[in-house]
């Protein structure tokens, strides 16, 4: 427990067990703006579509539909991995600032943040197998 700001000690622990989950929020930003610049050039492509200053491939627009839905999911996905992280640091300082015993509340943020970013990664995949759908990948040629 720490005492109060004072106490050095504690205060360095607490930061220690915040670090990790700091560094693991750099990567989900990451993530996010990855999905975000798809996201954006998704958008590009349906207006250049809607504007006619490009022609539709065949299917290409329920196609386009779809990779938005997987981007937005993800996107939702990633935005709630990160706010169960930043309730994890809320919790360690408090926990820690308190003396309450958070072991199962820290253990339970940590599992559903990273649950939310398997979702956000799944969909992400599903997202870039429907972008590659239409590409002759099987021809050598």
């Amino acid at each position: 427990m720490i005492s109060g700001p004072g106490d050095i000690t504690g205060v360095e622990g607490a930061i220690q067990s915040a670090i990790a989950p700091a560094f693991l929020l750099t990567g989900i930003f990451s993530a996010l703006n990855v999905l975000t610049g798809r996201l954006g050039r998704l958008i590009d492509r349906e207006r250049s579509i809607r504007e006619g200053r490009s022609a539709a491939l065949s299917g290409e627009l329920p196609r386009l539909a779809g990779r938005a839905r997987h981007l937005h999911r993800a996107i939702g996905a990633c935005v709630v991995a990160a706010i169960l992280l930043c309730m994890l640091i809320v919790w360690t300082f408090a926990g820690g600032f308190l003396g309450l015993p958070v072991a199962w509340v820290l253990a339970g943020l940590l599992i559903l943040a990273m649950l939310a970013l398997i979702a956000a990664l799944a969909l992400f995949l599903a997202e870039v197998r429907l972008a590659t759908a239409h590409l002759p990948l099987d021809d050598p040629g």
